[in-house]
C-alpha cells in the first residue's frame, strides 16, 4: 500500500490544463483534500473536474488502484488539476560542456569522430580574441588534437570545416519532459503527454 501512494504516477495539469509534473498519489490527496487540486474523473467517457467531497465518495470499480481508508476505498486519480497555478515553465538547456557534446552525439564538430570527455575541448568557432561569444551558436566539443591545429583561428583559417552549425537546443515544456521521462503511463495521459517522441 505504501509503494502504491508513494510512487510517482498521477499526472498534474496547471488550470489550463497543461502538463506540469507528476506526483505521488499522496502528494495529489493533500492537494485535492486542501482545494489546491481537483481529480479528474474520466469513468463517464469525458474529463470531469471533481473536488475533494465528490471525489472521496466517487465508486472504485474492481482492479481500480484505490487508497484503503477507515471510511472504505479512495480511488487513486491518474490525473489531477492544481486549481489556481496557471504558469507553464519553459526549460531550455544549461549551457555547458556536456549539454554541447550531448547536441553533437558526442561527435567531433570539424571531424565527425567520436570524442570521450577525456580526448574533447570546447571551441569557440568564432575565438573570442575576435569578439567570439560564449553561447550556443559559438560553442563546439572539438577532438583536442583538431582544437589545437585550429588555435586562435577561424574555421576556414585552418583549413576545417563545421559539420553542421552549432544551435541552441530545443526549448521543451514540461509535458515534453514528462513524456521522456516517464512515457505514456495510463490512458488518461494521452490527451496531455502523447504526441511524437
Amino acid at each position: 500500500m505504501k509503494d502504491k501512494l508513494t510512487s510517482p504516477n498521477v499526472l498534474a495539469l496547471n488550470a489550463n490544463w497543461q502538463a506540469i509534473d507528476v506526483y505521488t498519489p499522496q502528494k495529489a490527496f493533500c492537494m485535492m483534500a486542501s482545494g489546491a487540486a481537483a481529480g479528474i474523473d474520466t469513468s463517464g467517457g469525458s474529463m470531469v473536474p471533481l473536488l475533494w467531497e465528490k471525489w472521496i465518495v466517487l465508486q472504485t470499480e474492481p482492479g481500480e488502484d484505490a487508497a484503503m481508508t477507515a471510511k472504505g476505498p479512495i480511488r487513486i486519480p491518474r490525473v489531477i488539476i492544481a486549481v489556481n497555478y496557471r504558469f507553464l515553465r519553459i526549460k531550455t538547456e544549461p549551457l555547458t560542456h556536456e549539454t554541447i557534446a550531448r547536441r553533437q552525439d558526442f561527435r567531433c564538430a570539424y571531424s565527425g569522430r567520436p570524442v570521450r570527455r577525456k580526448n574533447w575541448s570546447l571551441d569557440h568557432v568564432i575565438p573570442r580574441s575576435r569578439g567570439g561569444s560564449s553561447s550556443w551558436d559559438n560553442l563546439v566539443i572539438a577532438d583536442k588534437e583538431v582544437n589545437n591545429r585550429k588555435g586562435d583561428r577561424t574555421p576556414s583559417e585552418a583549413g576545417l570545416h563545421l559539420l553542421h552549425k552549432p544551435q541552441p537546443p530545443r526549448r521543451y515544456v514540461p509535458g515534453d519532459d514528462i513524456r521522456r521521462k516517464f512515457g505514456v503511463m495510463f490512458r488518461e495521459w494521452e490527451p496531455f503527454v502523447s504526441g511524437p517522441r
